[in-house]
C-alpha cells in the first residue's frame, strides 16, 4: 500500500512538472512568433523602401546625398535583419530545448503511471489472494468440524 502511494505521488509531482514545461513551451512559441514577426516587418521594410528606391532612382529623381542616405539605410537594415535572424535562430534552439524537455517529461509521467497501475493490480491481486485463502480456511474449518 505504501509503494502504490509514494508511486502515485512521484506520478502527479511528475504530472505537475510536465504541465510547468508545457506552459513554458507555449511561452517559447510565442517568443518565437514575435521574433519571426519582427524579422518579417524588417524584411517588409526593406522591400518596400528598396521598391521605391528603385522607382525613383530609375525616374532620375534623386541626386547623389540621396542616394547616399538610401544605401547607409539598406547597410543599417541589412544589419537589423542578420541579427534579428540570430536572435529568431537563437529562439527557436530554445524552443526545441524545451520541446524535447517536455517530451521527456512526458515519457516520465507516462512510466510512473504504468508503475502506479501495476502497483494497483499487485494490491488487488495480493488482496485476492488473501481473502481466497480465508475463504479456503472457512470452507476447510467447516468440513472439519
Amino acid at each position: 500500500m505504501r509503494k502504490q502511494q509514494t508511486v502515485s505521488k512521484i506520478a502527479k509531482l511528475k504530472d505537475n512538472k510536465k504541465k510547468e514545461i508545457e506552459i513554458e513551451v507555449k511561452k517559447a512559441a510565442d517568443r518565437v512568433d514575435q521574433e519571426k514577426s519582427r524579422l518579417m516587418d524588417l524584411q517588409k521594410d526593406y522591400k518596400e523602401t528598396l521598391c521605391y528606391f528603385n522607382d525613383k532612382n530609375e525616374a532620375g529623381n534623386l541626386d547623389a546625398q540621396n542616394i547616399t542616405l538610401y544605401y547607409s539605410f539598406f547597410s543599417r537594415i541589412n544589419g537589423k535583419i542578420d541579427e534579428q535572424k540570430k536572435v529568431h535562430s537563437r529562439k527557436k534552439h530554445e524552443l526545441d530545448i524545451l520541446k524535447n524537455h517536455l517530451i521527456d517529461a512526458h515519457k516520465e509521467k507516462k512510466m510512473f503511471d504504468i508503475l502506479n497501475e501495476k502497483e494497483i493490480k499487485k494490491e488487488h491481486k495480493e488482496r485476492a489472494d488473501s481473502e481466497q485463502k480465508e475463504a479456503d480456511f472457512f470452507v476447510l474449518a467447516r468440513r472439519q468440524r
